[in-house]
């Protein structure tokens, strides 16, 4: 914390390829700026609110945010706008149903999913004696089902992929979830877990998940996706003595001779694979439109759309990008990184009630425009012909 800017201007650079997603000590006005995902700087990409991208074979889901206290903002659109109040300091990296919707409706196998807090219940997947021993205050809040993301477990049991990453909680953790059956309900009513812990814990947990009070009939996996174990690994803050930093080999879950991967694979002539788009999101994005919605009524009607832009609207938007992103060869993930805010000057001393400006990001209405996605107004009024990009003040 605190050298980012040496990253933003060029005087340092990431010696590897870094994926980011955000959590809750970020600098949330620089992330909003790229909402559908970019490069933070040289050689660092962040993910965006949602996402789904590749790295050569790999195909990686990510969720930024943290759930927040009790899911209050969940339903909420993403109404910040600088300058933020006290409560939008903090709301602004909430995760928002808006965004999750989306990824419940990837049906093609994931590798890799990152969130920043842990899912829901992964805890009991693990060495959660040893776990509630160390951090008692666990407990009390596994004990209230209350530990972890509960969008972020929907998204697990939906997609199983083989792997998850997480951070927030400032401990090292590994779990392995074994999937059962179609829901998470299958999944955690079989699970072993001591009777004395079992008589503590709410019937609650042993049914339908549940997200903001509203039980929703969870939705079945794709059938494409059949893998049944994911590794968690939630690793501890940077610091002297503590596991932050782990180096792992892993497989990805598309067979050998996939064609459906080709397109993916290409090397740059140092051996490297890049990062490109992936065709399902770009067709999910597309098909439930622009997320960045600034009120409750145009949010309502982006949900309503986003919840019905299943397998024929998804598949007309597939056709649509393989016309005009994949036969224009505009997968990759272009290396367009522009600095548009002001260097930062550690000599500088700014004063502590400002707030920075909002610069709006190139690479994000360059995306906008590869999909052709319309902004909306706080109207909910169709505003692509005035601008690419709006201040609400």
């Amino acid at each position: 914390m605190g050298d980012f800017h040496r990253y933003y201007s060029g005087e340092k650079q990431a010696p590897v390829l870094t994926l980011v997603i955000g959590g809750n000590h970020e600098a949330s006005n620089y992330l909003s700026e790229l909402y559908y995902g970019g490069w933070l700087a040289p050689n660092i990409y962040y993910l965006g609110a949602v996402n789904v991208l590749r790295y050569g074979p790999f195909r990686i889901a990510g969720i930024s945010g943290v759930y927040g206290q009790k899911g209050t903002d969940y339903r909420k659109p993403h109404y910040e706008r600088l300058p933020y109040d006290r409560n939008e300091i903090r709301s602004i990296y909430h995760v928002r149903e808006c965004d999750v919707s989306r990824l419940l409706q990837v049906r093609s196998p994931v590798d890799i999913g990152i969130s920043h807090d842990w899912p829901r219940r992964v805890e009991w997947f693990g060495d959660y004696k040893k776990l509630f021993a160390d951090r008692p205050h666990f407990f009390e809040s596994a004990k209230a089902d209350n530990l972890g993301s509960a969008p972020a477990e929907q998204v697990l049991n939906l997609l199983r992929p083989r792997y998850w990453f997480s951070g927030h909680m400032h401990v090292r953790y590994s779990a392995v979830v074994g999937h059962k059956g179609n829901n998470i309900e299958h999944t955690f009513k079989n699970l072993a877990i001591a009777d004395e812990l079992r008589t503590q814990l709410p019937k609650s947990m042993f049914g339908a998940a549940s997200i903001s009070g509203k039980n929703k009939k969870a939705s079945k996996p794709s059938p494409e996706i059949t893998n049944t174990i994911t590794h968690f690994l939630a690793l501890d803050k940077p610091g002297p003595d503590r596991e932050f930093l782990e180096l792992l080999n892993i497989n990805s879950c598309h067979t050998v001779g996939d064609a459906s991967k080709d397109p993916y694979t290409q090397k740059t002539h140092y051996g490297k694979f890049t990062l490109h788009y992936d065709a399902e999101w770009l067709s999910i994005i597309r098909s439930s439109g622009d997320g960045l919605v600034a009120s409750d009524a145009t949010f309502d009607k982006a949900l309503g759309n986003s919840n019905m832009a299943r397998a024929s609207t998804v598949s007309k938007s597939l056709d649509w990008v393989q016309r005009n992103v994949i036969a224009r060869g505009l997968l990759r993930i272009p290396d367009n990184f522009e600095r548009h805010a002001p260097i930062h000057d550690p000599n500088h001393n700014a004063k502590a009630d400002e707030q920075p400006c909002e610069f709006p990001n190139s690479q994000t209405e360059g995306y906008r425009k590869m999909l052709q996605l319309r902004t909306r107004s706080p109207t909910g009024e169709d505003a692509s012909e005035v601008d690419d990009f709006i201040v609400f003040e």
